[in-house]
């Protein structure tokens, strides 16, 4: 009894280590593989033969009692392999005595307890796991191969009669010859021809073959063998007035082909219509006046279900079924594709009403409201849905709780061609999913067309160039669509996409912004778009021009999606960063460009669709990719609350470590400081570094200051009207910028250039040759003697070119002319202020690059466009070289100047360096490099000094306080983050389960209105109605049993998560009560699991650890810890298929967690 007892502390113990092994699910049971245990004196003789063998112990628990199968297989030995390390999670560390109290716990256990076995249990409880040898079934294919002539000879024998060769059928036991056979029965026997037509009355659709003369089968059909199809009756009821389908060549499109039928109407007088026939019979009718193509349901179902998965379009499809009824092209398959076309549009449109409700509305399809046959995101807030009553009241702690995260983005691949008019292809829908309503959207974009477009210098990469813009419109009626998604779970809104017309205009974004608003009640909203810096700057202006009210209640921000604000200025990452606004947990904004790479596999079918058929078409995708979404949910916010929880209380220790080194006086302002700016974000933004610009414009203004004061005071003698020393430089260094156009120009100029081309390069070279006739007549008056140097140097060189043409400023003429110290220092300034501005423009073009590239990548397709695009990036890259040009000229001059003027001591080479054409790469960028590996280029971190700082007005340390206070900020930052989005989580799996029991009332509703009066409609769409309900309480159900050790996870790191209570964030809620499930309960599944949990869930070892140890600790153990709640580790966010059961090897109890997607 004792050893049952601690048997089961063991296990417990096991579930909060996460040393229990999982196991896969196998079709009867859980299956268990064990290595091979066989006895001694059999291993002598396994290791002389060439194979071992493999013992595998299969435990089903479909019954009652658990039943064992054990099976022997011999399989190749494995040659020997190195050692290698076990794949288990790493070893806890030891118990703290006086955290875990071990003792304690033992004690009711000590009565007979078997002290070996405990001290062996314990000795060996933290040791790494050896490695799971090689069994069969992880090399199916190798025991399959051994078989693979009997499978071979098998597939051949079906070929033949096999031991059906007698000439009596088995049925009627006649004589007669029983030559057919059925592809589709699972009988293989051969029947008469009376037979099978009697065998095949309810399934006329399957294929037979006759046994011919030459000693094969040929395929043949059941229409030639007399078999007649009666509709509007019962199956083998006779119909005395039967009417052949028009010239007796009906056509029923199934899943194993196209088949020709001889259907026969039923024409009593009391018949339904032809159409209504074939419906009644599962078949779905092309056209309902005298039809004589149909499919069948199980088609319609296949067929939608695939297109929607898969992507496959109806063209594919239906060549594929036209191959399965003949493929070898000697016999012709009637062409009924644009009939399945036709069918297959109808039916996405009546799934799409039947789903929607609008079967039990009496007011029927006509009465469909905008966006009401839209999938809900039920994890969204949604007010009288899922949100508490007085929510619009809550405290602003709370409140945040209830905005809607969106997200817009435009995707150029799904285009469509300018074929077929809205007139000859109307759409079915009509707005009331997901694509907005045509006939108002264009009337807008009409109305808007000659509206002047917006242009903002907020953000260099935007503004600059759009190639979206490049799209061509000749040949297409829509270059895009626009679409306004959820940010948070990446679900499609109602009534948020439409077609784009030439490029990404305002005018059609904020069209589908206010659609969207307009079918949510909620006051606060957060909106991510990539050009959110350009786009929100004038909106409420657009919107009351457009007469738009949809933003006077509401309160609406804008941030810059995760992955995009890489490309934006210093500026905008700070503004409008994720990262830093206030009450954005962790969303990253990213998840439209996640649904839009879903979304381009059915761009190819897509662009030649008509404009209704298209918009049926991504009604019907978006749609199921809402439902499919929303079957995951459980497992995605499982997934996620599993890494917030332990990231939360990883980043809150961290933080407070950061502000306890710190002083307590500068934490407090720095505080106030963010504060103020989480209140209002037109404050100054302390995660931005405010570094003294130092750039060749204000060391031109400095020095002509010093050359007016000189002036002044008669300091310096007057030798040019218009030039001192100072503008004397700055005009060499100008001519310089001039000299490597020029060079660049020439170089540019092909061989086969045509006269004006050359003409025009030869007028700018005069220009440059006087420029730098007059400018060496200036210098001459400064340097003498640099004239004469010049001529001598001219003399030798191989080219006239005015490139050419040597210069000799100060940084080089000092080196054979007694060069003043003034002109010395002057070239000094001015070049160190060319440095840091070419520097600038190289970081801020590459930004620009980066950017274009991503546009490129994602959107260009052809080469007209590919061709457009690579010259705008051409573009930029000239703009790059010759920035990289300018740095590379100012820091030789700079080199050579610092020896004579003893600057080396001043530190300037740790700031400006070298530049190597490796170094002109993005801060994301590294060519070598991997993620863990890789470096950023030493020009994105080259800065003012604390010297030039001070040079500039600034205190030193002031550089030094900058930098602690962004990096505190940042840290302070992740904490909330991180602290946001577990209160986020828990909100969200309050939702989810409000949601499901709203809708599944709804559906209830409807399930009491009449439908047509007739009881037998009523009790089928009554039937419907109370379905969908109970699958909406079966997922509510199945959510609350996946999510009911969440509230214990939450509380385990209290602790550490408790740090951040002296910042006065919002309390966490209670996990006691959230959220609001009734399985959260241990004790009901796992009573001393949930004892111990609950005792000691504040001395667990891994997450006490993490309040205390360091950053790179509490990482290695969060990747351990998210096995201490056993349910967690069952379901990932990305998993697709059912969780495993977590059991022990030897397990009796039931286990702790068991959850199924």
């Amino acid at each position: 009894m004792a050893k049952l007892k601690f048997r089961r502390l063991r296990r417990v113990l096991s579930c909060l280590s996460g040393m229990v092994k999982r196991c896969k699910d196998g079709r009867a049971g859980t299956r268990y593989t064990f290595s091979d245990d066989s006895d001694d004196e059999n291993s002598a003789s396994q290791k002389a033969a060439g194979v071992e063998r493999h013992r595998h112990v299969d435990y089903c628990y479909d019954s009652s009692r658990p039943t064992v199968k054990v099976s022997h297989l011999e399989l190749p030995r494995d040659l020997p392999k190195r050692p290698r390390s076990s794949s288990a999670p790493p070893a806890l560390q030891p118990f703290p005595a006086a955290s875990l109290q071990v003792d304690e716990l033992l004690a009711t256990y000590q009565d007979g307890i078997d002290h070996h076995y405990q001290q062996d249990t314990f000795a060996n409880y933290g040791q790494e796991r050896p490695p799971r040898r090689r069994t069969a079934g992880d090399r199916p294919l190798l025991t399959w191969i051994r078989h693979v002539n009997e499978y071979l000879a098998e597939l051949l024998r079906l070929e033949g009669r096999g031991k059906h060769r007698g000439d009596t059928c088995p049925r009627c036991k006649t004589a007669a010859s029983a030559q057919y056979r059925c592809d589709d029965c699972s009988d293989s026997a051969l029947y008469c021809a009376n037979c099978v037509k009697a065998q095949h009355i309810s399934q006329p659709l399957h294929r037979v073959q006759v046994w011919s003369d030459q000693g094969f089968f040929e395929r043949t059909s059941l229409k030639s063998l007399g078999l007649r199809i009666q509709l509007g009756h019962e199956p083998g009821e006779r119909c005395y007035n039967p009417k052949r389908a028009f010239a007796d060549d009906f056509v029923v499109i199934d899943i194993t082909g196209i088949h020709e039928v001889a259907a026969d109407f039923c024409n009593c007088q009391s018949a339904l219509a032809h159409a209504t026939q074939l419906l009644r019979a599962r078949w779905y009718p092309a056209t309902y006046t005298d039809p004589k193509t149909a499919a069948t349901f199980r088609l319609m179902e296949h067929f939608h279900v695939l297109s929607t998965q898969s992507k496959v379009s109806g063209w594919e499809f239906y060549t594929s079924l036209a191959r399965r009824t003949e493929n070898t092209g000697t016999a012709r398959t009637k062409d009924r594709y644009p009939s399945f076309m036709l069918m297959a549009r109808q039916w996405r449109h009546l799934k799409m009403m039947k789903r929607g409700g609008r079967g039990h509305d009496p007011a029927g399809v006509a009465a469909t409201q905008p966006g009401s046959c839209a999938v809900e995101c039920p994890a969204c807030p949604h007010p009288g849905k899922n949100l508490p009553e007085g929510w619009e009241s809550a405290p602003a702690w709370k409140r945040w709780l209830y905005q809607l995260f969106l997200s817009m983005d435009a995707n150029f691949r799904l285009k469509r061609r300018k074929v077929s008019t809205h007139a000859n292809d109307p759409g079915l829908n009509r707005g009331c999913a997901y694509v907005v309503e045509g006939t108002a959207y264009r009337t807008f974009l009409k109305a808007t067309g000659n509206m002047p477009t917006e242009k903002h210098a907020h953000c260099d990469n935007h503004n600059a160039v759009k190639l979206a813009n490049l799209k061509d419109g000749a040949i297409l009626s829509a270059t895009g669509v626009g679409a306004v998604d959820c940010a948070r779970h990446g679900m499609r809104r109602p009534c948020s996409i439409g077609d784009l017309q030439k490029g990404e205009r305002y005018a059609n974004m904020d069209y589908l912004l206010n659609s969207t608003l307009k079918h949510t009640r909620c006051t606060q909203v957060c909106c991510c778009y990539d050009i959110a810096c350009q786009f929100c700057v004038n909106l409420q202006t657009r919107f009351v021009t457009y007469g738009y009210m949809t933003l006077g209640c509401r309160s609406l921000r804008w941030a810059i999606p995760k992955f995009h604000i890489a490309a934006h200025r210093e500026h905008c990452r700070g503004q409008f960063s994720l990262h830093y606004l206030p009450f954005c947990a962790r969303v990253d904004g990213e998840a439209i460009e996640r649904n839009w790479s879903e979304s381009n596999a059915m761009a190819s079918s897509t662009k030649e669709m008509g404009p209704g058929s298209r918009e049926d078409h991504l009604d019907d995708a978006f749609g199921d990719h809402n439902w499919l979404k929303i079957t995951k949910l459980p497992g995605v916010l499982l997934g996620k609350i599993k890494k917030a929880v332990v990231q939360r209380d990883l980043h809150a220790t961290t933080f407070k470590q950061y502000s306890d080194a710190l002083p307590a006086d500068a934490v407090t302002r720095w505080t106030e400081e963010v504060e103020a700016w989480e209140e209002d974000t037109t404050r100054p933004n302390p995660f931005l570094v405010t570094r003294p610009n130092i750039s060749e414009n204000a060391i031109r203004k400095k020095l002509l200051e010093e050359d007016a004061d000189a002036l002044r005071l008669g300091k310096e003698p007057i030798l040019h009207e218009e030039f001192s020393t100072s503008t004397m430089i700055s005009a060499g260094i100008d001519l310089e910028d001039r000299q490597r156009e020029h060079a660049a120009e020439l170089a540019g100029l092909h061989a086969h250039a045509t006269d004006n081309a050359r003409a025009k390069l030869l007028e700018r070279e005069n220009i440059l040759y006087r420029k730098l006739d007059g400018w060496f007549k200036v210098q001459q008056l400064f340097l003498p003697g640099v004239h004469a140097r010049r001529v001598q140097l001219m003399s030798t060189a191989a080219s006239k070119q005015p490139h050419k043409i040597p210069l000799l400023l100060p940084s080089t003429a000092f080196q054979f002319l007694d060069c003043p110290l003034k002109l010395l220092d002057q070239e000094w300034e001015l070049r160190h202020g060319q440095a840091h501005d070419a520097l600038a423009t190289i970081r801020t073009h590459l930004e620009l690059r980066c950017h274009l590239y991503k546009i490129k990548d994602r959107w260009v397709r052809g080469q007209g466009m590919q061709t457009r695009a690579m010259n705008s990036i051409a573009a930029v890259q000239y703009k790059i070289d010759m920035a990289a040009a300018r740095y590379r000229a100012a820091y030789t001059a700079l080199s050579a100047l610092s020896p004579r003027l003893r600057k080396d001591r001043d530190g300037w080479r740790a700031l400006l360096r070298p530049l190597q054409d490796g170094d002109l790469r993005h801060i994301s960028e590294d060519p070598e490099g991997t993620e863990g590996t890789r470096t950023v280029s030493w020009l994105w971190m080259a800065c003012p000094s604390a010297e030039d700082a001070a040079n500039a007005g600034a205190k030193a340390e002031d550089s030094l306080q900058e930098s602690l206070r962004v990096e505190w900020c940042k840290a302070r930052a992740r904490s909330h983050r991180w602290r946001e989005e577990v209160q986020l989580l828990l909100e969200e799996m309050r939702r989810v389960p409000e949601f499901h029991e709203w809708t599944a009332q709804e559906w209830e509703r409807r399930s009491m209105q009449n439908f047509q009066g007739r009881d037998e409609y009523f009790e089928g769409a009554r039937a419907y109605a109370l379905q969908q309900a109970s699958i909406r309480r079966k997922m509510k159900e199945f959510c609350r049993h996946v999510w009911r050790y969440v509230g214990v996870w939450v509380t385990l790191g209290e602790t550490a998560g408790s740090a951040l209570q002296e910042e006065e964030l919002a309390p966490e809620p209670d996990p006691d009560v959230l959220p609001d499930l009734d399985g959260l309960s241990l004790s009901d599944t796992a009573p001393e699991a949930a004892s111990i949990l609950s005792g000691h869930s504040d001395d667990l070892p891994d997450l006490a650890t993490l309040a205390s140890s360091s950053m790179a600790d509490a990482a290695s153990m969060a990747s351990r810890s998210s096995d201490i709640l056993p349910g967690l580790a069952s379901t990932t966010a990305s998993s697709d298929h059912d969780a495993a059961s977590v059991r022990s090897r030897d397990s009796d109890l039931p286990p702790l967690v068991s959850s199924c997607m």
